[in-house]
């Protein structure tokens, strides 16, 4: 048995390491490949009990690969000195659009208190509620709210507005493009949501979603090139293991990858009516099972803290908040 799960193991690693997301098959492991790595500690159980060289080999090229995608993210964090530079705190969050319990996401809103909130799946409803609630905290709002979960919007303590750049409609929501006036400085930020995939079958329309969403990423890394200073974030429907994650990081810097703690599992969460949290009848799958929400930035940006944010208990997803400051 310990042998089969090694060979099923390997078998999608060398797949992912050669194909990427050209299989739909493999494409969809992907989203959950580090639970693949679980039953490692029951392999080096059995290797020591039955004395398996073989055994023991395979525990120690599995464990190495687990390390290699995700052991960076569980190194201690040198805090950074950086109190005598101004600092932008960025958060997304996905609100989850099929409800009308506003009051947590303000709660969540006010918690956290970011200098800039990119919103996905913003309704009318709690648009309403941002403009007369936050509107003191927040006086810069660019709202585009969709009673579905296309809706989309920023709010801001800095002055923005709207970009002239336009992009195809591909997405979920949005993007909304807009330029951001921090410290001097003109930012191009960008509020996504990205095409979702909802389901494991049909496969054509699994790999459909899996193909906008490289497209999204390629028109994201174009804008950010084309840019002189960039902060993106949003809901990005899919995992770092992904191809269009690499597209989008090949030219930003993800900002929790740089300076989070912990694997940072942003969905699913809540499991109210209208949330995705797969569930079969009445028995849903464990929360927080994979991180597909980011803040990404240009390379004249650095890092210095990066988290997970209160989780309201609403939405199926929780936001994720960074402080970054620019390099001179």
């Amino acid at each position: 048995m310990a042998g089969a799960y090694l060979l099923i193991l390997f078998t999608w690693l060398g797949l992912y390491l050669v194909t990427g997301d050209r299989f739909t098959i493999i494409a969809l492991i992907n989203f959950v490949a580090i639970f693949l790595f679980v039953p490692l500690v029951l392999v080096l159980l059995v290797a020591i009990l039955c004395k398996s060289r073989w055994l023991g080999i395979g525990f120690i090229i599995g464990t190495a690969a687990l390390l290699w995608f995700w052991g960076d993210l569980f190194i201690p964090r040198t805090n950074q000195n950086l109190s005598s530079v101004p600092t932008l705190s960025v958060m997304t969050f996905n609100v989850l659009a099929w409800h009308n319990q506003y009051n947590p996401i303000l709660d969540t809103i006010r918690v956290e208190n970011p200098d800039v909130l990119l919103l996905q799946e913003l309704t009318t409803g709690l648009a309403d509620r941002l403009q007369n609630d936050l509107i003191n905290e927040y006086p810069y709002q660019v709202l585009e709210p969709v009673d579905n979960p296309t809706g989309i919007g920023v709010i801001s303590k800095y002055p923005l507005r709207p970009s002239a750049v336009i992009v195809p409609q591909l997405w979920a929501g949005g993007p909304q493009i807009l330029e951001l006036d921090w410290n001097g400085e003109q930012i191009t930020l960008v509020n996504f949501h990205m095409a979702p995939t909802t389901g494991i079958w049909p496969l054509d329309e699994v790999d459909q979603s899996i193909r906008f969403r490289e497209q999204e990423a390629e028109i994201l890394a174009g804008l950010a090139i084309q840019s002189e200073s960039a902060i993106m974030g949003g809901d990005a429907n899919t995992t770092f293991l992904s191809d269009a994650y690499r597209t989008i990081s090949a030219v930003l810097t993800d900002a929790y990858r740089t300076a989070g703690f912990g694997l940072g599992h942003t969905f699913p969460g809540s499991t109210i009516p209208g949330s995705d949290r797969p569930h079969l009848g009445r028995l849903y799958v464990p929360p927080w099972m994979m991180r597909i929400d980011y803040v990404f930035h240009s390379k004249d940006w650095t890092t210095i803290s990066a988290r997970t944010a209160h989780i309201d208990g609403v939405s199926d997803h929780r936001g994720v908040i960074v402080e970054l400051t620019q390099i001179k």
